[in-house]
């Protein structure tokens, strides 16, 4: 989610002027930005084998996603949330950081990456709920290395496909 706003903003549409006041500091984007950006995407791929990242934030927005797939006749398959402590956060921003990020990215500043870590802790109980009602959220330690955290993510996600061919 987070890339698709940074590409509104780099074409300085009308929503990506807006977008860009919230993504600089690090605060959650507002429905009236944040829909639209997501349904102009999903509607390019004919809303089918998506994966959303860094969304649902709250949970109108699960419960948004949810109609709209819903109108079309689809559903969502899966929340993965991947447990991650602010200081595995702030120690990978740090070393990935120096190799990844892009010198015009304001928000993968420590002040940034505390304040939506702040925003998250005070949103994501609820989600997790949501999702665990319906059976959807697979819950997984993020505090380990990326190797073995994805050959779980990729075993879940292998598990609904072949439950799905069924």
């Amino acid at each position: 989610m987070g890339q698709l706003l940074r590409d509104e903003i780099a074409s300085n549409t009308k929503l990506g002027l807006e977008a860009k006041k919230t993504v600089d500091n690090g605060v959650w984007t507002p429905a009236e930005i944040l829909y639209p950006v997501l349904i102009n995407a999903l509607n390019k791929i004919n809303n089918q084998n998506f994966i959303l990242d860094g969304f649902p934030r709250i949970v109108d927005q699960a419960v948004f996603v949810d109609a709209h797939l819903d109108s079309l006749g689809k559903s969502s398959d899966l929340l993965i949330h991947l447990n991650v402590s602010i200081e595995e956060i702030i120690k990978r921003r740090k070393y990935y950081g120096k190799k990844f990020q892009k010198a015009d990215r304001n928000d993968n500043t420590a002040e940034a990456v505390i304040q939506r870590q702040k925003s998250y802790n005070q949103t994501i109980n609820p989600i997790l709920e949501y999702f665990q009602q319906q059976n959807k959220l697979f819950d997984i330690n993020g505090n380990r290395p990326v190797d073995p955290i994805f050959a779980d993510i990729c075993q879940k996600i292998d598990l609904l496909i072949k439950k799905s061919i069924k």
